[in-house]
């Protein structure tokens, strides 16, 4: 079973996207701030993270960049899901290799989809 990584500090974020995973039979695992995802990309190894940006302790952004620089995480796919959406953070998101920079409002459904196939074109390569 494929397992993301929800990166929010709002709670409800998370639940909104926690049941519409589950729903398309993926394991989920919270995170409710960067040091947090950090941690838990290390121990649990998630297929893939949504991330967002602006939280306390380590922004989405300065996670990402721990993410990316550890040898055993760095190819973990990222999606930020944030309310920013200015072209510098949209720019600096594509410099950290996030894969897609989604702003909100957003559609769980639609996000629950993408990750969905995101996660399929990723099995068919391995």
């Amino acid at each position: 079973m494929k397992k993301v990584l929800v990166v929010d500090d709002e709670v409800f974020i998370r639940r909104m996207i926690e049941v519409r995973l589950r729903i398309a039979g993926i394991t989920v695992i919270e995170a409710e701030n960067g040091a947090d995802a950090v941690e838990k990309t290390i121990s649990e190894r998630p297929d893939l993270i949504i991330m967002d940006v602006m939280m306390p302790k380590m922004d989405g952004f300065q996670a990402c960049e721990a993410i990316r620089s550890n040898s055993e995480t760095s190819g973990t796919t990222i999606l930020m899901l944030t309310a920013r959406g200015q072209q510098i953070d949209l720019e600096k998101a594509m410099a950290l290799g996030i894969l897609e920079y989604i702003t909100k409002p957003f559609s769980p459904k639609e996000l629950a989809d993408k990750v969905v196939g995101i996660l399929n074109a990723v099995r068919r390569e391995a």
